[in-house]
């Protein structure tokens, strides 16, 4: 028991916790195969910024683009290394004896789907800022940031709400 009163488990990876690992690693291959694949056809100044409309508004460094793999990696172990420590998480419910295991699995899980979420989000952030630095593209998709949005608010709900259900 820690100063919170709450159990400290040792509670294996689960088959999705393996997956969702797998996935966010993979994201941040392709982010970085992508920015590496790309760098040397990119202008020295490219889209820094994309309004609401998804069309850019700030133009920069094309370095700037290290900055998303960088957060997203950063995001990544942030993320990794929390997974560790469950119970010193916030819940709301009362971590008991009883339904630790449950409730550690659960917001593990939590984490790790928002983990993927970020790591795409980052990747496809880089993707799209390149697509339109090459003139392929005028802006970002509106439809996939709205995609993500919903995704990356609907998922803490969703297990949010489980976590009421777990005795």
């Amino acid at each position: 028991m820690k100063k919170t009163g709450r159990p400290v488990l040792k509670i294996p990876r689960s088959p999705l916790e393996n997956v969702t690992e797998v996935l966010a690693v993979l994201g941040i291959i392709v982010h970085a195969l992508i920015l590496f694949y790309y760098w040397s056809a990119l202008p020295d100044v490219i889209p820094t910024h994309f309004g609401i409309s998804g069309e850019a508004d700030g133009w920069g460094s094309k370095n700037t683009l290290f900055v998303l793999l960088v957060m997203s990696v950063v995001s990544y172990v942030t993320m990794t290394v929390l997974n560790f420590f469950p119970h010193i998480f916030n819940y709301t419910v009362e971590i008991t004896e009883k339904n630790a295991r449950a409730q550690y699995s659960n917001a593990r899980s939590m984490l790790n789907i928002i983990k993927v979420e970020m790591v795409y989000l980052f990747a496809y952030l880089t993707w799209g800022t390149v697509q339109v630095a090459l003139g392929n593209a005028s802006g970002l998709d509106v439809r996939i940031m709205i995609i993500a949005i919903i995704l990356i608010s609907v998922s803490p709900l969703y297990f949010i709400w489980r976590m009421r259900g777990i005795g």
